[in-house]
């Protein structure tokens, strides 16, 4: 179970050694459980079970990313990423009219997968995509969704592989107002 979120918005340690690519933050959940890069002019909003990362300050958002993650026990590893996007994919509430197929990615110490499925926003009677990504490294399992305009595609797919890119499981820090720096 993911512990309760809290906003840290204090100043970091000198000498903290977090970096981000330029015209980035950086969200760092649990200690180093999970971090992830997003654009610097972006909304923070914490819920009741993840950060949502806002484009434009909320109602007027075009897209949102909700970030999560928990422990994994290793004994569940035969349920794959893969599988575990397709199931979920396939009980969202949502009425997708299309899912596209699972995309998986193995790096070194990460397994990833995710899929797009796109829908009609009830709200704006509106094209819209939502993909759903899980990633899992030693014990640690992130959930990552991200929900925008079909006619915005194009941008939104890069921004996707950009947060995929600097997605880090696992990479724990003793404090993270100090952050990874080497002693």
């Amino acid at each position: 179970m993911t512990p309760p979120l809290d906003r840290y918005t204090g100043r970091l340690a000198d000498g903290h050694g977090w970096r981000a690519q330029s015209g980035h933050k950086i969200l760092v959940l649990g200690r180093g459980a999970l971090r992830i890069e997003y654009p610097r002019d972006w909304f923070v909003d914490i819920t009741h079970d993840c950060v949502k990362l806002h484009d434009k300050k909320p109602p007027d958002d075009d897209c949102a990313l909700g970030v999560s993650y928990h422990r994994w026990p290793a004994t569940a590893a035969e349920l794959t990423v893969a599988a575990l996007v397709r199931g979920a994919m396939q009980g969202d509430e949502r009425e997708f009219t299309t899912i596209d197929p699972v995309v998986e990615e193995t790096r070194i110490d990460l397994s990833l997968a995710w899929s797009q499925g796109r829908f009609i926003d009830a709200g704006a009677r509106r094209d819209a995509c939502a993909r759903l990504c899980i990633a899992r490294k030693d014990g640690v399992q992130a959930l990552i969704s991200f929900d925008f305009w079909l006619s915005d595609l194009a941008g939104c797919g890069l921004l996707w592989k950009a947060f995929l890119t600097s997605l880090q499981l696992g990479e724990w820090v003793a404090d993270p107002r100090a952050g990874p720096r080497l002693s």
